[in-house]
């Protein structure tokens, strides 16, 4: 589960709101600011950019084609001018402008299902909660824990993984690109949702066959197979708690572990280290929290513990984990374009 978004009117779009010498006061007002968020969410969930990407329409054309009133979309739009993402055309209607590509449905690196996702940010209305027990807040305003809804409710699962099948793509092909990984062989994605990130290592390198490994019901929900790397691919469901399919050549852990404390991210652990044959390698695609300090990983850190009760972890608390379950840190490989780091793992004789 790769959960981190930071709200839309943060330091992102600090130059439309902003910016350059204001006061504490107004620094935290504009931290503070849900609105801007929801514009974002409006526009995503109502499928706005779809409709202006190939020309200009008015707020009365547009409310038509997404079933909005005019005058409460114009007001959106309004205000979604000031993020950037549309403007005012001379003739009076809304025109798409290159930020606002970026909530298009079929846009390279889309954020449109992030955006319109609805639930990770209901779930944070209880966040009180989350921090005065420990406990999750995501089951206090849902009633049951996450992946629970998720295998519970189609049209939550479809939303969810809809938002982390394009968020994969997007979060991990810097890491992608890096030469650690091999030419040849199959790699089993594990946990591996509907394959965002499996996709993109099977386009990379047309010698790698792969192993889509999640629940039945998530994996049934994956593209993959109706694509071109269809033939190169194995789709298998599943529970990681229960086994992890034998004999790949590397096993891919990607924002998986840090959904769970300790015991439990060390119990997936060993069930990876039972099915890796002699040789194998194992990859963590993961944040990794700096020793002392702060830093942008530290809100992943209370996404994770507000949604699943998990944690995001430091190099020491990997290396405790890893080798709870009889694995080692062989290598730690960041980039600045990612946000996430790639752990190369190896057994540890006699452990686990």
């Amino acid at each position: 589960m790769a959960v981190s978004r930071s709200s839309p009117s943060l330091a992102d779009i600090d130059g439309t709101l902003g910016g350059g010498g204001e006061s504490d006061s107004q620094r935290l007002r504009r931290l503070a600011d849900v609105a801007p968020s929801r514009t974002l969410y409006a526009m995503c969930v109502l499928g706005v950019a779809d409709h202006l990407r190939d020309r200009p329409r008015s707020s009365a054309q547009l409310a038509a084609l997404v079933g909005a009133g005019a005058k409460p979309l114009e007001r959106v739009l309004r205000a979604a001018a000031h993020l950037d993402v549309v403007e005012r055309a001379a003739n009076g209607c809304w025109a798409l402008r290159p930020a606002g590509r970026l909530l298009c449905s079929d846009e390279p690196d889309s954020l449109r299902a992030e955006f319109a996702d609805n639930d990770l940010f209901t779930a944070w209305t209880a966040f009180e909660h989350t921090v005065r027990t420990g406990e999750p807040s995501y089951p206090v305003v849902f009633g049951t824990a996450i992946f629970e809804r998720l295998q519970r409710e189609r049209s939550s699962r479809e939303g969810f993984h809809r938002h982390m099948h394009t968020r994969a793509r997007s979060l991990y092909s810097p890491l992608v690109a890096l030469d650690v990984w091999p030419p040849m062989g199959t790699v089993v994605d594990v946990g591996g949702g509907t394959g965002g990130l499996l996709a993109d290592l099977l386009e990379s390198r047309p010698g790698l066959s792969g192993v889509l490994y999640d629940l039945p019901e998530v994996v049934a929900l994956s593209p993959l197979p109706a694509t071109d790397v269809g033939e190169r691919l194995t789709v298998l469901g599943g529970d990681v708690f229960a086994a992890v399919p034998a004999g790949g050549d590397l096993y891919v852990l990607a924002s998986i572990l840090h959904d769970w404390d300790d015991e439990q991210a060390a119990a997936i652990l060993r069930r990876c280290r039972a099915a890796m044959k002699p040789g194998a390698d194992l990859f963590l695609l993961e944040r990794v929290l700096p020793d002392s300090g702060s830093g942008p990983a530290a809100f992943s850190d209370l996404w994770m513990m507000a949604m699943t009760g998990g944690q995001e972890r430091t190099e020491g608390d990997w290396r405790r984990v890893l080798a709870r379950a009889g694995f080692g840190l062989s290598a730690l490989h960041s980039v600045d374009t990612s946000e996430i780091s790639l752990l190369a793992c190896g057994r540890n004789p006699g452990g686990g």
